[in-house]
């Protein structure tokens, strides 16, 4: 079983001071829920949806789609064990991310493959 996980990077236009947020959705076991809000505005340059949220495609520095044979959770206490027991470093998802033996980023197959289906951009 693979899990995905979707990263999104947005401009936050909570105060004056130009800032980012991540956008993080950990532990997908099947993406089609995500397909209609996210992934095809996305590739269409259109507004996502997340929870209550509109986000205007202009807003949207990155996404990114990460695959894992296991949990995150889980990956980043196998880690976290193998640290000294003396160290102040906390593992954290972007550490697994970063690491090709245990992640790989699947953007790119994704929306090649959106892209192989040519799925109308002006039905959505």
């Amino acid at each position: 079983m693979s899990y995905y996980h979707i990263i999104v990077e947005v401009n936050d236009h909570i105060s004056t001071i130009e800032e980012t947020r991540d956008i993080e959705i950990f532990n997908i076991e099947e993406l089609t829920p995500y397909l209609h809000g996210l992934l095809l505005p996305y590739f269409n340059k259109q507004m996502i949806e997340f929870e209550d949220e509109n986000i205007p495609f202009d807003d949207i520095l990155h996404l990114e789609i990460k695959q894992t044979k296991m949990p995150i959770e889980y990956l980043i206490e196998e880690e976290q064990k193998e640290l000294p027991s003396d160290t102040d470093v906390t593992i954290t998802a972007h550490e697994i991310f970063n690491d090709r033996e245990l992640s790989q980023d699947v953007t790119k197959v994704i929306f090649d493959v959106l892209d192989a289906v040519k799925i109308d951009r002006e039905s959505f």
